[in-house]
Parts: C-alpha cells; sequence; structure tokens
C-alpha cells in the first residue's frame, strides 16, 4: 500500500501540474511565442509551490515531443497550428505529468480523438488490467475517428525520481502482458496523427539529464554538470535553463554528451510531417482510478 506521505505528495504535485497546465493553456494564442508560455507555466508551477519534474515543452504540429523553446526563441503560434503543451511537477521527487493539445482556431477531430482515446483508457486502471487490452481499446477509437495512433510513442510508469519508469503503455496492439497492481503510477499519453503514426529522432536536442560525473578540465562543464545533477535533480532539463545559467553552452553540452556525462533527447517528429495532437493525464492504480492532474 502506498504510504500517506507519498499520496500526499503525489496529489500535491498533481494539483499544481493540472493548474499550471490549464494556466499554460490559456496563454496558447495566435502571435504568442513558444518560449514566452514555457517560461510562464513553470514560473506558475514555482509559485503554486512545485519544483520542476522536467522541463516545459511546446511542441507544434508535427513536432510530437521534446521540444523545449530555447533562450529567445522566435518560434511563434499560428491560429491553425496544434500546440502540444507538456509539463510536470515534482514534490519530494513524486512526479505528476500531464499534457493538452490545443489548436487557437478550435479543437477538431484530431484533438477529440486523443481526448477521447485518454478517455477510454482511464478508467481502465485497476489492478488486474491487461496493459495490451487498454492499448487495444484506445487504438480502437483511433480507427472510429479513421486516424493513427503513433506507434512508437507510449504511456510510462512514474517511479520516485524518474519520469519514465521501466514500464511502456503503447496505444497500439500488441504483446503487452504486464497486469496493472494497485498503488502503480502511470502517465498515460495517447498520440494521434493524420500521418503515418511514426515519429523519428529530429537533432538538434533542446532537453538534457544527468547520467554520471566525470572529469571536466573546463570550468563551465564542471559548472553545469554540478548543476545538472544537483540544481535539476537529475532530471531531465531544458537546454535554455543552462543558456540562463552559463551563456553559450552549445559546445560546453556536445562535450558533455560524447563523454557519457548527459543524456541528450532528441526533438520527436513525425515521419510524414502530419501534426500530432497529444493528450496526458497522471492516474494512480486502484479499485477507483484516481486522477491527480484533473
Amino acid at each position: 500500500m502506498m504510504e500517506p506521505e507519498a499520496l500526499e505528495a503525489y496529489r500535491k504535485a498533481g494539483k499544481i501540474c493540472g493548474a499550471a497546465r490549464d494556466y499554460g493553456a490559456g496563454l496558447i494564442k495566435d502571435g504568442a511565442r513558444a518560449v514566452d508560455i514555457a517560461d510562464a507555466v513553470e514560473k506558475r508551477i514555482l509559485e503554486l509551490g512545485g519544483k520542476l519534474a522536467f522541463q516545459t515543452t511546446v511542441n507544434i504540429n508535427d513536432v510530437a515531443a521534446h521540444y523545449a523553446p530555447l533562450l529567445d526563441d522566435t518560434l511563434t503560434i499560428k491560429s491553425t497550428d496544434y500546440v502540444k503543451l507538456d509539463c510536470g511537477v515534482h514534490i519530494d521527487g513524486w512526479i505528476a505529468d500531464t499534457a493538452i493539445t490545443i489548436r487557437p482556431a478550435g479543437r477538431d477531430r484530431l484533438i477529440e480523438c486523443s481526448e477521447k482515446m485518454l478517455a477510454i483508457a482511464l478508467p481502465m486502471f485497476r489492478p488486474g488490467t491487461v496493459i495490451e487490452d487498454m492499448s487495444a481499446a484506445m487504438e480502437d477509437v483511433a480507427k472510429e475517428f479513421k486516424l493513427k495512433p503513433v506507434a512508437n510513442l507510449t504511456g510510462h510508469s512514474l517511479e520516485r525520481w524518474t519520469v519514465h519508469g521501466g514500464i511502456v503503455i503503447p496505444c497500439i496492439r500488441g504483446s503487452a502482458p504486464k497486469v496493472l497492481s494497485e498503488d502503480e503510477v502511470y502517465g498515460i499519453e495517447p498520440f494521434v496523427t493524420t500521418g503515418k503514426g511514426m515519429v523519428k529522432d529530429s537533432p538538434p536536442p533542446t532537453i538534457f539529464r544527468w547520467i554520471a560525473d566525470r572529469p571536466q578540465r573546463d570550468t563551465t562543464a564542471r559548472q553545469l554538470l554540478f548543476a545538472a545533477k544537483n540544481d535539476w535533480s537529475h532530471l531531465p532539463f531544458a537546454k535554455r535553463w543552462a543558456q540562463e545559467k552559463f551563456g553559450n553552452v552549445d559546445l560546453v553540452l556536445n562535450r558533455l554528451v560524447k563523454d557519457g556525462s548527459l543524456w541528450a533527447y532528441n526533438t520527436l517528429k513525425e515521419v510524414s510531417g502530419k501534426p500530432v495532437a497529444q493528450t496526458e493525464h497522471t492516474v494512480i492504480v486502484g479499485d477507483k482510478p484516481v486522477v491527480i492532474t484533473r
């Protein structure tokens, strides 16, 4: 059974995360800058008493995931864009993760499909549910809409200090015989597209994570590695955060990735260039599933 302190931390993280997501959604308008939205969401999380579990991403159209706006980023939203806002909060390492897709010109069937896929999945987070049954149910929704789930993006378990745990929840049929157990925690995030239903790595990365301490001659490299491990709690961080602290960090980040000190997350784009929608909540498995990010 989950310890009361952990449950309380999850609930607090979820409440803050949901509030920050909704606040950020209200900022997604024609002409808004992606970096201003990310900054505002992260500031709101801190104001509400949370800590950043990872960088806020603003993923537009065929960019499905992992785009954290850079310092002075000029990326601007248009009314017909599909803007996926993904943010995370932790309280003492207990993590909540949530996402929403906003199209300033109005919701359409792509967004409705992702939302319905999530709605079908949430009540299934009960002990005894087999993951592949949940995956099949989500894929069936996409088929109703004549759209494609993104096959190589999945929901995931959440563990203390770990955003992506070892268990995945695909949104397509396949072999996933894992049975859910009480008090497991998941970020469930169906991605759906009008395209081919696959994403590819698209460098350069805008997100990094501490892996290991390795000897560094360069002062900035030592300081950045210290920040990644301590200030950002070896959780994923935005390149923008490093730019704010240390200025131009391109060469330093490349060197730290190359020597195995940092992990780099490439932006993920739909392979055919078609738009993607995403909707996500964090849920605790139980006889009555607890959705903490509503």
